[in-house]
């Protein structure tokens, strides 16, 4: 399968995003027009929203709009909230999206954090809420697990925490991915990418979401994994380079005896 991925994206990470699905063996589509939003969703077979450069009017607009399209004809989109808890108007945005209902939420800690304190859901005492460092994570994913939980739980939708470890659950069962490099973190437009990855991997498995986005992590992290060993550990220049040659050729073999996981029921 070749699912055609309309991305919603941020100018930073069009490019790359753009080639780590190609590399990956999927179809972008870069699109901001909201007049083609619903035709253009009708033809997808999911969608990728991303907030991260999208917040003028039209941008906003565009994303209601093909979250709404998504419902309408049944397409499986993923939601990466770049940036929550920066600004009152950004937190906004992003809460008027989750009640879209997206079919996976991938963000870093922070972010995962901030927008679960936007929407309003009760989260233990004590936790750092008010977002990170612009877009940079400033907790690690295991602070961040209640608010994961409590978002899937509220809206239905599978939410990934990106980070040293990706947590992933559908708030009833977790999966940890102890795969991917720090030097990743180097490298302007990687998180953004896997969530378009996940939306790829959501419109060819949309049976079990959770799985799905497993998979796309896995594909993602051991290919990064392969790839640091190509370029080394202090060439971020390399190993965006290198990330593409492996995520095209990295076998499901590959993945199976280097991925290293855990499951858990809440």
């Amino acid at each position: 399968a070749c699912p055609l991925v309309m991305c919603i994206q941020n100018y930073v990470a069009m490019d790359v995003s753009a080639n780590v699905l190609l590399a990956a063996g999927a179809s972008p589509a870069m699109v901001n027009a909201e007049e083609e939003a619903e035709d253009f969703t009708k033809i997808s077979s999911c969608v990728a929203i991303n907030v991260g450069t999208a917040l003028t009017p039209h941008w906003i607009n565009m994303m209601l709009k093909t979250a709404d399209a998504c419902q309408k004809h049944n397409k499986p989109w993923c939601l990466d909230p770049v940036g929550c808890g920066a600004t009152p108007h950004r937190n906004k945005t992003c809460v008027a999206l989750m009640e879209k209902r997206p079919t996976v939420v991938r963000a870093n800690a922070s972010e995962i954090m901030a927008l679960a304190a936007a929407c309003k859901l009760e989260l233990p005492s004590g936790l750092n809420t008010s977002g990170g460092k612009g877009v940079d994570s400033t907790n690690v994913t295991e602070e961040a697990l209640p608010a994961a939980v409590a978002l899937a739980k509220k809206y239905g939708s599978v939410v990934a925490v990106s980070g040293a470890v990706d947590i992933i659950t559908d708030g009833t069962k977790t999966i940890s991915i102890h795969n991917g490099h720090i030097l990743l973190t180097k490298v302007t437009g990687m998180g953004c990418s896997i969530t378009c990855l996940c939306a790829a991997y959501a419109a060819v498995s949309p049976s079990n979401i959770l799985l799905a986005v497993a998979a796309a992590f896995l594909h993602f992290t051991v290919a990064s994994d392969l790839a640091v060993a190509k370029s080394g550990p202090t060439s971020p220049g390399s190993l965006r380079m290198q990330l593409m040659d492996q995520l095209c050729s990295v076998t499901v073999q590959q993945i199976g005896q280097l991925a290293h996981i855990d499951e858990a029921t809440l």
